[in-house]
């Protein structure tokens, strides 16, 4: 009884020491939060310890690294390693609900859009709220996501609220269902006695009516 008992706790040991190490090569057991959001271009997650900061710039060849919380000890900390490591540091101070301005979002924009600073990490406290409202205009800008494609990837990251897709949408000048559906503004009177309305081109065969 004693041998099964110790086979069967030995055995649970190991299937945990196993599943440890998957999510671990996942960096989902150490690193908050990380995620790639373009390989070899962005990154995001949320406040790193030192070591795995370092981890990340060496694994990942990261260039510059933007922050996004308010000036701190972390804050000051994560500066001063960066500059031992030769990595752009960026700080865009904004409260931690995500609701940040539209010049920093289109900040986050032009460090990404230059290929001399990527790779790139976003990131905040925890990654979710002011990094999950820039990759959002990331996402909209540059990929060319729809509404709902962010609003599920801010789920996958743990944002439950719902407001910062919609809010990023309307800073948005790529916006996916204005290009996708190309609408024509129609504004007919259809009072008695007004001339028929200039006929409308008729849709094309493969086009839904």
């Amino acid at each position: 009884m004693r041998k099964i008992l110790l086979g069967a706790i030995l055995a649970a040991g190991a299937a945990v020491a196993g599943w440890m190490a998957v999510l671990d090569r996942q960096n989902r057991l150490r690193w908050d939060h990380w995620d790639v959001v373009k390989p070899g271009g962005l990154y995001r997650s949320g406040q790193l310890p030192g070591d795995q900061f370092a981890e990340a710039v060496r694994r990942y060849g990261l260039k510059t690294v933007v922050n996004f919380q308010l000036p701190g000890p972390e804050m000051h900390e994560e500066r001063a390693l960066a500059r031992s490591l030769n990595v752009g540091f960026v700080n865009l101070p904004m409260p931690g609900d995500g609701f940040g301005r539209e010049e920093q979002f289109r900040k986050v924009l032009e460090v990404v859009d230059d290929p001399g600073r990527r790779p790139v990490l976003v990131h905040c406290a925890r990654g979710t709220c002011r990094t999950g409202s820039a990759v959002a205009l990331y996402r909209f800008e540059r990929d060319g996501w729809t509404i709902d494609d962010v609003a599920a990837e801010a789920r996958r990251q743990t944002y439950r609220e719902g407001w910062i897709p919609g809010y990023i949408y309307a800073m948005a000048t790529n916006k996916p269902d204005s290009d996708l559906h190309a609408p024509v503004t129609i504004d007919e009177r259809n009072a008695p006695g007004e001339l028929d309305p200039t006929p409308l081109p008729e849709a094309a065969a493969d086009e839904p009516r």
